[in-house]
């Protein structure tokens, strides 16, 4: 049986408290319950997966044990650490150390002393499971990195968040996951960021956008205007004739790539604003204006 993992089935953290638990599974069932998608295996192959989630990490007993050995815990023939067989008669024998009340320490010497001959339990070292932890974080300090202080299981981590990690992105920490079984090694822990969204950068890939309002005069005689870039303000130059909807591109000034050399661009999406509540005045310009330049932006639209 294919290794699984429970938390992940789900979408929660491996902390998650038993309300969590219920609304992440009601969430679930009503997106991939079979009568909605009927016909569809890969739908019904997920809900049953999901129930299966579902039944282990809702009852306590059933959860204690899966955290301590995972969902082979669940499979035909499982024995636990404190299950111990030996050799002996036909097949040997299988003793639980809690029948008898000895710590697993001293066990090899006193099962061997028990069955006349010494050995050592069938179960060797075992690694600790990886342990996922989502961590929201800043688009800012997405964008540019940041160490961050955690307590995970009571232990108390600093994290360094790489620069230009995404929604998504995994950031291990070695050995800090699950403690190992009888000597085994520690498992791993993965940061998985969840990034909140910014007031005005929107980020694609390595590329970040924003949309930027200029006048009507800005675009019609061109400007120079201060707009926003992840790195602080910088001068964007208008050309005259721009048009609202148009895009301007600043090269490198995007996100660093995570897992290369350079950075993403920035875009400008322009906008035209027109002004409100003009005085008398100022409408005979721009009828004057109007006069001047009899252009029909509908013209060539084959309405």
């Amino acid at each position: 049986m294919a290794k699984k993992d429970y938390y992940e089935i789900l979408g929660i953290s491996r902390d998650a408290i038993e309300e969590d638990i219920k609304k992440a599974y009601r969430e679930l069932a009503k997106k991939y319950h079979p009568d909605l998608h009927p016909g569809n295996k890969a739908m019904e192959a997920r809900f049953k997966e999901i129930n299966e989630a579902y039944e282990i990490l809702k009852d306590p007993k059933k959860r204690e044990q899966y955290d301590r050995f995972g969902s082979a815990a669940f499979e035909p023939g499982f024995q636990d650490a404190r299950t111990y067989t030996y050799p002996g008669g036909s097949g040997g024998r299988t003793v639980n150390v809690e029948d008898f009340g000895f710590d697993i320490g001293g066990l090899e010497d006193t099962f061997g002393d028990i069955f006349g001959r010494r050995t050592r339990a069938q179960r060797g070292p075992l690694r600790g499971e990886d342990v996922e932890y989502v961590l929201e974080i800043d688009f800012d300090r997405a964008i540019h990195g940041a160490e961050v202080r955690l307590t995970i299981s009571g232990e108390k981590l600093t994290v360094k968040i790489p620069a230009g990690v995404r929604d998504g992105s995994r950031v291990k920490v070695a050995g800090k996951g699950r403690p190992g079984i009888t000597g085994g090694h520690a498992g791993d822990l993965y940061i998985v960021t969840k990034i909140k969204p910014h007031p005005y950068f929107r980020r694609e890939n390595d590329d970040i956008y924003i949309d930027v309002p200029i006048t009507i005069t800005e675009a019609a005689l061109g400007a120079k205007v201060n707009i926003p870039t992840i790195d602080g303000k910088t001068l964007l130059v208008i050309p005259p004739g721009t048009q609202s909807g148009q895009k301007l591109r600043l090269t490198g000034k995007g996100v660093l790539h995570i897992k290369g050399i350079g950075r993403g661009d920035q875009y400008v999406t322009i906008g035209i604003t027109a002004p409100k509540g003009l005085d008398e005045k100022s409408k005979g310009l721009l009828q004057e204006f109007q006069k001047l330049n009899p252009y029909d932006p509908r013209r060539d639209m084959g309405w």
